[in-house]
């Protein structure tokens, strides 16, 4: 095999692999230069859900909100929380759910999502809540709300990264049609045809991957989503291994290279990219700060909002949970004497928070 044969793959190699890799890195340094204030508290209109959809963007996980919502209703005076040693937590409705005074950062979608798991979870004339009682019906209801919040939290990054990650997969699958060109007219092997069968084993599942549901969100859990793996081992593999046993080792060697660039670059560097807006930097700034300024305050500092505000340790108690900081917090408010929320009856520091 010639020098300028792998030396012509591999600069198409590197400009698939850069292709990708060149927006994740934009998109994390301006996330990292971007000017975050000091903010003592979170933004007065955004819930827990819009917190969490605009720091993680894309990567948000909403299966992991359902606590942080429930501290964040119970503060605002919607429901009481009390200990049950059989049944969890119980939930009980004080009144319904109404949105915050406050525009900042409030979202109308998000606002929807929590209207629709409060409604199921008080429906009718039904007043109190279990969570280790819930029907399999709130489970689907929780999933579906959560795919939804997916397909919401892809639409924080999706104004500036859409296009990018369609050129990005775009440009994947040409350098992979480049590599199998260079080389079946290189070594001219006719078998280089079957190359075609493992490009539409990628190719399809990345479709279904990125098929959005009636919600707007990524399918989960059908037929056509688990038929992907065997179709991507039969029709691909099988074809792919043929290929390879009947190459020479060296062109395998850089096939196999072209071959696994193209998957890191679709189903992995392709997630990362999270190039946002000037105006979805501003909240994900503000959210930074916060977070920063929990992190970094002293305890006399965070002692002194909480003689001037009581409550604002439960008012940023859910937001904690959402920016995965409840740990780090904990020696802080281990050493500020805090009374108990009257909506909730056992011991909260240690059930709910650490």
């Amino acid at each position: 095999m010639s020098i300028g044969l792998i030396i012509a793959v591999a600069l198409i190699i590197a400009a698939s692999l850069s292709a990708s890799l060149i927006p994740v890195i934009i998109g994390a340094v301006k996330k990292r230069r971007v000017i975050k204030p000091v903010e003592y508290f979170p933004p007065r209109g955004a819930s827990p859900l819009d917190i969490f959809i605009q720091y993680y963007g894309a990567k948000a996980d909403m299966r992991e909100i359902f606590n942080p919502l429930m501290l964040y209703w119970a503060e605002r005076g919607f429901i009481e929380i009390e200990e049950d040693c059989k049944r969890g937590l119980k939930l009980t409705k004080i009144k319904d759910l109404t949105r915050p005074e406050s525009d900042d950062c409030f979202d109308d979608g998000t606002f929807a999502l929590e209207q629709q798991l409060f409604s199921y979870i008080f429906c009718g004339s039904n007043k109190v809540f279990y969570t280790l009682s819930a029907l399999s019906g709130f489970k689907t209801l929780y999933e579906k709300l959560a795919t939804a919040g997916k397909a919401q939290a892809k639409r924080v990054t999706a104004e500036k990264s859409k296009g990018v990650k369609i050129a990005c997969l775009l440009t994947t699958f040409a350098a992979l049609v480049a590599v199998i060109v260079t080389v079946g007219v290189a070594i001219q092997n006719n078998l280089m045809v079957i190359c075609i069968f493992p490009f539409v084993a990628i190719a399809f599942p990345t479709l279904i991957f990125h098929l959005p549901d009636e919600n707007g969100g990524l399918v989960q859990g059908t037929a056509v989503r688990y038929m992907c793996i065997p179709f991507f081992l039969m029709f691909g593999g099988v074809p792919l291994t043929v290929l390879i046993y009947s190459l020479p080792l060296e062109v395998a060697i850089l096939f196999l290279c072209a071959f696994a660039v193209s998957v890191v670059n679709i189903f992995i560097l392709n997630s990362k990219i999270d190039i946002r807006s000037d105006r979805q930097l501003k909240y994900y700034a503000r959210i930074c700060g916060f977070k920063k300024f929990l992190l970094l305050a002293e305890v006399e500092q965070i002692e002194k909002l909480v003689e001037e505000d009581p409550r604002y340790y439960f008012n940023v108690l859910p937001y904690c949970y959402v920016l995965k900081i409840t740990g780090k917090l904990k020696p802080k408010f281990d050493r500020i004497a805090l009374d108990g929320p009257a909506w909730y009856l056992g011991e909260l520091r240690e059930t709910l928070m650490f």
